[in-house]
C-alpha cells in the first residue's frame, strides 16, 4: 500500500487547485488535476496495487469541487466509497473484518482512497472523498526533539485517549516527523537530522518509534507519515516492521531535497539524480502493508 500527503490551495485568479504548501509562491507542483492524472496512469499499469491519498484542504475546498478536478483526470472511477461515508466501521474482530481487504479492494476496481482533511461529505456527489478525521486519527506531528515522539492522540481535536481511539473503529496514521525551529515561530523539517529520524533503531528512529505506538495502541499503525522517505533508512525500516524481506519491483529514487526555495541540494549522497516531489515543504508518507486496512 502507498499513501501520498499533499496540500491544495486555491490560489487567486485561478480556477485550477494546484498543490502548495502555505504558499504557492514558496512551492507549487502545480494543478491538482495534472498530479492525480499521473496517478491514475500508475493505476493503470499496476493493477494489483492501491494508494491511499490525503489531501490536506487549507483552503477548504467542497466536496464538488474537488470532484472536478477528479473528473479532468478520469479517476474517480478508482475511488473507494465505504458503506458509511462519514463514520468509521466498527473495529475488525477476528472472526469480522469490518474494513474490506487489499484484495477484496484490487477486485472491486476500487484502489483509490482519498481522505480529505478538512471536508463536508457529499454522498450524492463525491461519495469517495471521505473527511480524513471521520476514519483516522493521529499523534502529534510538531515535535522539535528526538526523545519526544510519542503515540498519544492529538487530532482530531475531539480525541481524549489511545483507548478510546482503539475502540473507535478509526486508522491510526502514526507521524513520525521532527521539526527544526526557525525565526518568527516557523518550523521546517530537520534535515539536519533526518538519517536519524528515519532509521530502524536508536532515540527518535522511527523503528523505535513504529514498536512504541504498535505496542501501546494494540495495533500496527495503518500509515506512517514521515519527510522524506527518500533518505536515510525509512523504507528499510517499514519493511522491516511489516516482515518484508525481499521486496520486488521497486525503483531507485533521487535523494535530494528541496528546502522550499529553489535551491537542491543532496542529503547523504547516493541515488539516481530524479527530480521528484520529495521536498521539505511537503510531505510524502509510506502506507505499512497490512493484510486489511484495520
Amino acid at each position: 500500500m502507498r499513501v501520498t500527503s499533499p496540500c491544495i490551495l486555491e490560489p487567486r485568479n485561478e480556477s485550477a487547485r494546484v498543490l502548495c504548501h502555505s504558499s504557492c509562491a514558496l512551492f507549487d507542483v502545480g494543478p491538482l488535476y495534472k498530479w492525480l492524472w499521473e496517478i491514475r496512469v500508475w493505476l493503470d499499469a499496476h493493477p494489483d496495487e492501491v494508494v491511499t491519498l490525503v489531501l490536506v484542504n487549507i483552503d477548504f475546498v467542497d466536496a464538488r469541487e474537488l470532484e472536478a478536478e477528479y473528473s479532468k483526470a478520469d479517476i474517480a472511477h478508482y475511488g473507494y466509497v465505504p458503506p458509511v461515508i462519514d463514520k468509521a466501521p466498527p473495529p475488525s474482530t477476528k472472526y469480522n473484518s469490518t474494513w474490506p481487504t487489499l484484495g477484496e479492494m484490487i477486485d472491486k476496481g476500487e484502489r483509490l482512497v482519498t481522505f480529505v482533511n478538512a471536508l463536508v461529505p457529499d454522498k450524492d456527489n463525491a461519495p469517495y472523498l471521505l473527511n480524513e478525521f471521520d476514519f483516522i486519527w493521529e499523534n502529534q506531528y510538531d515535535i522539535t526533539s528526538l526523545d519526544d515522539f510519542a503515540c498519544t492522540p492529538d487530532r482530531p481535536s475531539n480525541t481524549t485517549s489511545i483507548a478510546e481511539e482503539h475502540t473507535s473503529g478509526k486508522l491510526f496514521m502514526m507521524n513520525h516527523l521532527l521539526y527544526w525551529q526557525q525565526a518568527f515561530g516557523i518550523q521546517i523539517p530537520d534535515t539536519r537530522k533526518i538519517t536519524a529520524t528515519n532509521s530502524w533503531d536508536g532515540p527518535g528512529g522511527l523503528g523505535t518509534h513504529m514498536i512504541q505506538c504498535g505496542s501501546q495502541v494494540g495495533r500496527q499503525p495503518t500509515f506512517v507519515l514521515v519527510d522524506f522517505f527518500n533518505v536515510g533508512p525509512a523504507i528499510d525500516a517499514v519493511d522491516i516492521f511489516n516482515g518484508v524481506r525481499q521486496p520486488v519491483g521497486r525503483l531507485n529514487v533521487t535523494t535530494e531535497v528541496t528546502d522550499g526555495t529553489t535551491m537542491m541540494r543532496k542529503v547523504n549522497g547516493g541515488g539516481r539524480s530524479v527530480r521528484a516531489p520529495v521536498l521539505a515543504m511537503v510531505v510524502i508518507a509510506l502506507g505499512t502493508i497490512l493484510r486489511t486496512l484495520a
